[in-house]
């Protein structure tokens, strides 16, 4: 079986690719990472960030900036697995709380 399909078969929650783009603002141990949201799900996300410096197992916050609202929305969350290429790194983040971004995940990728 491939690892794509391992990793699909390993996820419980589905995965949806924002209609709208979703600029990211990771903070973490006092620093700054700019990105943008690839997918989202209930369950986490999966973030590009200018930053090579996250690791497995560390506490972020992400400071989503949907279309709507105009203020970023907080959401809390641990990073799972790490890849990507040498300009961008693409981190999977696991949400650590039940916050606001999971009413506006269905809407980012319904509308």
């Amino acid at each position: 079986m491939d690892e794509a399909k391992i990793g699909e078969s390993k996820r419980r929650f589905e995965r949806q690719p924002p209609v709208h783009t979703v600029q990211v603002t990771a903070e973490y141990d006092g620093a700054l990472a700019l990105g943008e949201a690839l997918d989202l799900s209930a369950g986490g996300a999966c973030v590009a960030l200018q930053s090579r410096e996250l690791s497995v197992g560390d506490e972020v916050i992400l400071w989503l900036n949907f279309a709507r609202p105009r203020q970023p929305v907080p959401a809390t969350g641990r990073i799972v697995w790490t890849g990507g290429g040498w300009d961008e790194r693409r981190y999977g983040v696991e949400w650590t709380h039940e916050g606001p971004q999971r009413s506006w995940i269905g809407w980012a990728v319904r509308s």
